[in-house]
């Protein structure tokens, strides 16, 4: 038996194999031996058995050369990308978007089709139908799927047996979950925003803690811990949206009345002007003067939450959702409005945009199972 606070010989052969498969995940191009050698401080026999171990596991190739400078030429190692993938799914009030990703997080394949969520048998069995076509239209083997991640706009419960809240999706409280009850691979089950945080997280690699502000037509956000998720004592840390900036304002979907995502929300700039997004943004280019009028009360609101959020959380924040691709261009002007609300200096540079869009939802679920397989490599 080993004794309490030593390392087994299993476990530590694991985690030296562990540190060259993130050490050639992480790189940008192939690696010879010699310089995983050096870059790990571990020795060549050492390295020679990992390498041995991954290969045979189907992990990695070496099957090229680089020049040399005499004798026989060193053999370049790579990670071989789509040894394995994951599939994440965004069930949205308006859409489902399936994403295919790599171990090194390139897309292998995307859909999106229009078709509201419904917690229901009939669109539980469509889903996996899509599922399925999605997985052959990608020419996306099987074998080699992680598994599949599917967020909801709502809050799941610990074991994912419950829909508790989703005033989006017009989901009260105590919904059984169908969503993946037809589909035949390793699934969980998550909130949309706290799968965005976390493929945000991941490709910030300088941001040890961030908090995640997802803008769309419902608002959400996430936490994120050095990489966890702060879920709090009952799984709804984070639901930014239901902060009240505007005590007795507008109406939520909630019930309540002067939430951000009463004001803050898609529809504020699309639906409630009997427009869409697109068409709201090139009337602000055009100098469109209520649509001014609009925006800058706009960015007040949204600059007084981000500011609220920071004050509390002292992190990065950043913005996601389908908002940041129209966002980019005024992001001086919302710096402007946080570093004036700043009460301890004025910098407003904390907030960031985030890199997937309106894909990082679908993007996070399927990085769950990413992460998981390297950490356990």
């Amino acid at each position: 038996m080993v004794k309490s606070g030593t390392m087994s010989t299993i476990e530590l052969r694991r985690q030296n194999r562990n540190r060259v498969f993130r050490s050639l995940i992480n790189s940008g191009e192939p690696l010879t031996k010699q310089d995983l050698a050096t870059e790990l401080f571990m020795s060549l026999p050492t390295l020679t058995q990992n390498l041995k171990e991954l290969s045979a596991m189907g992990l990695i190739d070496a099957s090229c050369t680089t020049d040399s400078t005499g004798g026989r030429k060193p053999r370049l190692i790579s990670v071989i990308p789509d040894a394995r993938f994951a599939v994440g799914i965004e069930l949205s009030s308006g859409s489902i978007r399936m994403v295919a990703l790599d171990l090194k997080c390139n897309q292998l394949a995307f859909q999106q089709f229009v078709r509201p969520f419904e917690n229901t048998e009939p669109a539980a069995r469509e889903l996996a139908g899509r599922l399925e076509q999605f997985l052959d239209d990608g020419n996306l083997s099987r074998e080699r799927l992680l598994g599949v991640g599917i967020t909801v706009p709502g809050i799941v419960n610990a074991d994912q047996t419950i829909i508790e809240y989703a005033p989006t999706a017009r989901i009260g409280k105590m919904s059984s979950i169908w969503v993946n009850r037809y589909i035949p691979y390793p699934t969980f089950l998550d909130n949309d925003a706290t799968c965005g945080g976390f493929a945000e997280w991941w490709n910030h690699a300088e941001m040890e803690n961030l908090a995640y502000l997802s803008l769309s037509r419902g608002i959400g956000g996430a936490i994120l811990v050095n990489g966890s998720a702060y879920d709090g004592d009952h799984h709804r840390s984070a639901e930014f949206g239901h902060m009240c900036i505007h005590p007795g304002g507008r109406t939520c979907n909630c019930g309540k009345r002067g939430c951000l995502e009463a004001y803050c929300s898609a529809t504020r700039l699309s639906d409630d002007l009997h427009i869409s997004l697109e068409e709201f943004f090139a009337g602000l280019s055009a100098g469109n003067p209520a649509y001014q009028n609009t925006w800058e009360t706009y960015l007040d609101d949204l600059a007084l939450a981000v500011s609220n959020i920071h004050t509390m959380l002292d992190c990065n924040v950043v913005i996601g959702g389908a908002f940041p691709q129209y966002l980019s261009n005024y992001q001086g002007v919302l710096v402007d409005r946080l570093s004036r609300l700043n009460p301890f200096t004025d910098d407003g540079d904390y907030v960031h945009f985030c890199r997937y869009h309106d894909r990082s939802i679908c993007v996070g679920a399927a990085l769950r199972y990413v992460a998981e397989f390297i950490a356990q490599v």
